[in-house]
C-alpha cells in the first residue's frame, strides 16, 4: 500500500515552508491557482499581507501558504489527486 507524506488534518505548511527558506532547500510546490499549478525554485521570502502567510520564490512567484497542496512530497491531508 501506497502512503503519502501529509501535514495533520488542520495543520499547515508554514513551519515547513520556514524550515526550507532558512536551509535554502530548492523547492517543488503544487498549488491553487485556478486549477493545480507546480512552481519550483527556492524561497526568497515567507511574509504576510492582508492577514494571510505567503511565500515568494526566487522567480517572483507568490503564493499564499494556505494555497498549497504540496511542497517537497509532503501533501496537505485533504488533496487527493494523485
Amino acid at each position: 500500500m501506497d502512503k503519502k507524506d501529509t501535514i495533520p488534518v488542520g495543520g499547515t505548511f508554514y513551519p515547513y515552508v520556514v524550515e526550507l527558506f532558512e536551509s535554502k532547500q530548492k523547492v517543488g510546490i503544487l498549488y491553487e491557482d485556478n486549477g493545480v499549478t507546480r512552481a519550483n525554485g527556492l524561497i526568497e521570502s515567507v511574509f504576510e499581507r492582508d492577514g494571510f502567510q505567503w511565500l515568494k520564490l526566487e522567480d517572483q512567484t507568490e503564493i499564499r501558504i494556505d494555497k498549497l497542496y504540496a511542497i517537497n512530497g509532503k501533501f496537505s491531508s485533504d488533496y487527493s489527486e494523485c
